[in-house]
């Protein structure tokens, strides 16, 4: 029992419950067994730091700029590809005439951070060729050279979840009139894609970086539109258009930015470095498309091997985010993908189960992650050697092109991360 009450003082035991009981003791001679548990916040936590986001192959375009408050900026541009998608790219100058140029960006209902806050995006031609790295991938640091002069912008009111379901931005009238004097004359540079794009390099879409708004997700489905009128049919029609649009074979890429300066997080530039919760007010982080990931240990696993006759039954661990840290606005992510990583942050193995939001709806203080860790607990028990291996959790979907975030309470702030463990000992009755 002595040794019992070791291990519980080293875990910094919050309380603890025994019960007896003759079940099983066929198993362990005579005595009865002790059913008890640990409910310990001996965790750690901290936040770390991955790079090389893949957002070419995301399932969004990202658009927007946000300061957040412990966080530091993140701003979510794009670049993309469009070819000559319209059926008939021939048109007879004699019965068509030019109107106007715009680029159509379709929501697909994401949005994060204040949606009643106005946001600017520009348009711009991109200057040179926008291509993959020798990798076959393009990563979410990685820019293209544009032209300075935007060809067009648009100042509006976010709206992904009302009745609009795009927004369109006019462009300049120069490349309207270029790309429809091109259609007239029947031009090769429409004649394939390939040919097009010698000519035409991409489109990007930056946001107003001063400014803090949401950030806004739109369907990989950009597409320019040139209109013109059609004297050809009664009455005159004035809603056709010539279409350049994003195929499956075409680039199209979310470029994320970070700012870090003045934040508790600004020394977190190494992917193998932990920041712990001491350094950051007792919170760790977790950002999508930031690449910041919420890590736990639990480093005192291997002293409860020096309890004689200790066998673990059930584990489980509770991540609660800081109270008011989230809205309706700024929502939790509904589950946590979770990895298994060594002291360097590598990762070794994902853990069979997602980490599962439990929402207090009556009083909000007891909402939060749960997951059970038991696998986790006794395999890092019955480990001979020393090992510093831990618990990293990630947004289950889309984490390069989103910004979700989590604010997750360490020790002595209210309702604390914590890690229960479910245990029996023998009580031999001798």
């Amino acid at each position: 029992m002595k040794q019992i009450l070791f291990v519980l003082a080293v875990l910094t035991m919050a309380s603890c419950g025994v019960d007896s009981s003759e079940i099983g003791t066929d198993f362990f001679n005579e005595g009865a067994l002790d059913f008890s548990y640990i409910d310990s916040s001996s965790v750690k936590l901290s936040t770390i730091r991955i790079e090389n986001l893949t957002t070419a192959a995301g399932a969004r375009i990202l658009l927007g700029s946000h300061t957040d408050e412990k966080l530091g900026r993140i701003t979510a541009s794009s670049y993309f590809q469009v070819v000559p998608t319209s059926s008939n790219m021939d048109l007879d100058d004699e019965d068509v005439s030019y109107e106007y140029v715009a680029l159509v960006l379709k929501y697909d209902h994401y949005s994060y951070y204040d949606t009643t806050a106005s946001m600017k995006l520009n348009v711009h031609y991109v200057n040179e060729e926008i291509v993959e790295d020798d990798d076959g991938t393009l990563y979410s640091d990685k820019t293209f050279s544009v032209d300075d002069t935007p060809l067009g912008s648009i100042t509006f009111s976010p709206r992904p979840n009302r009745t609009a379901d795009s927004v369109e931005i006019r462009l300049s009238d120069e490349l309207g009139r270029d790309l429809f004097a091109k259609a007239v004359s029947g031009s090769d540079e429409l004649s394939t894609s390939a040919e097009f794009l010698r000519h035409f390099r991409g489109l990007a879409v930056f946001p107003d970086s001063t400014s803090s708004t949401c950030l806004l997700g739109f369907a990989v489905t950009p597409e320019l539109r040139v209109y013109y009128k059609d004297k050809s049919t009664v009455p005159i029609t004035t809603d056709n258009y010539l279409s350049f649009a994003a195929s499956t074979s075409n680039i199209i890429y979310t470029h994320i930015h970070t700012d870090l300066t003045g934040t508790k997080i600004a020394s977190l530039t190494e992917t193998d470095v932990r920041l712990s919760a001491d350094e950051t007010d007792e919170q760790s982080y977790l950002q999508a498309g930031a690449g910041l990931l919420l890590r736990v240990d639990m480093p005192y696993l291997r002293t409860l091997k020096q309890i004689d006759n200790f066998y673990p039954t059930q584990a489980t661990l509770d991540i609660y985010p800081i109270r008011k840290s989230y809205d309706d606005q700024m929502p939790l992510p509904s589950s946590l993908v979770v990895y298994t990583a060594d002291k360097k942050n590598n990762f070794y193995a994902q853990y069979g189960i997602n980490a599962t939001l439990l929402t207090d709806t009556d009083l909000g203080r007891y909402t939060r992650y749960t997951l059970d860790v038991t696998s986790f607990v006794k395999e890092q028990m019955e480990l001979e050697e020393l090992n510093e291996n831990g618990l990293v959790f990630s947004l289950a979907q889309n984490f390069p092109v989103s910004v979700d975030r989590i604010y997750a309470g360490s020790n002595g702030v209210d309702y604390e991360t914590r890690l229960r463990i479910y245990f029996v000992t023998v009580n031999n009755k001798n």
